[in-house]
C-alpha cells in the first residue's frame, strides 16, 4: 500500500517493514545479576517476604513514571485513549497498559493507534516506547540500585560481570 508522505510530498510504502514495532532499538530493561539475586533470596527461606516488600514498591515507582509519560505522549482528539493507560506493577514485573475496560471505558484502538494499521492508514504513533526511552536510563539505575541493596543487605554473592 503507498500513501502520499504529508511532510515532502513523496510516496511512502506502508505495507513494507515491521511498521511500528521494534526491531532496530532495546525493548525492556535487563537487569544484569537480578535473576541470581532473586534465586539466592528465595534459599533464604520464607521468613524473607523480599518481593513483596522491596519489588513490589520498586515496580510501582517505575510503572507510575512510564504510565505518566505514556499519557503525555498520546495523540488526544478525545482524550479516552490518554484516560486508558494505567499501571499494572506487581512484585514480579512493572507494566503499562492502555485500551482496556469494559463499555464506555473501552478503547479498543490502543494498539492501531501505538503500532500503526496500514489498511487503515494509520502512521504508528508509539507513546509507550517514547515513555520507555524516556526513562531508560532512570529505569536501569532503580534496577542496579535495588539490586546493590538486596545483595549488601542480604549479604549475597555479586555474581554480575564486573
Amino acid at each position: 500500500m503507498e500513501r502520499l508522505n504529508d511532510a515532502n510530498g513523496e510516496l511512502e510504502d506502508m505495507a513494507n517493514g515491521t511498521f511500528g514495532f521494534r526491531t532496530d532499538r532495546e525493548g525492556g530493561v535487563k537487569v544484569e545479576g537480578l535473576a541470581s539475586v532473586q534465586r539466592q533470596l528465595r534459599k533464604l527461606g520464607d521468613d524473607v517476604d523480599y518481593q513483596a516488600a522491596e519489588f513490589l514498591s520498586v515496580n510501582k515507582a517505575i510503572a507510575s513514571a512510564v504510565a505518566g509519560d505514556s499519557k503525555r505522549f498520546v495523540p488526544v482528539l478525545s482524550g479516552n485513549l490518554a484516560a486508558s493507560v494505567r499501571e499494572a506493577a506487581t512484585k514480579k514485573s512493572a507494566r503499562v497498559k492502555a485500551g482496556g475496560g469494559r463499555g464506555a471505558t473501552s478503547v479498543q484502538y490502543a494498539g492501531p493507534i501505538h503500532f500503526g494499521w496500514p489498511a487503515r492508514r494509520i502512521k504508528p504513533q508509539p507513546f509507550f516506547y517514547d515513555a520507555i526511552d524516556r526513562r531508560r536510563d532512570e529505569i536501569k539505575k532503580r534496577y542496579e540500585g535495588l539490586v546493590d541493596g538486596l545483595i549488601k543487605k542480604y549479604d549475597l554473592d555479586d555474581k554480575r560481570a564486573k
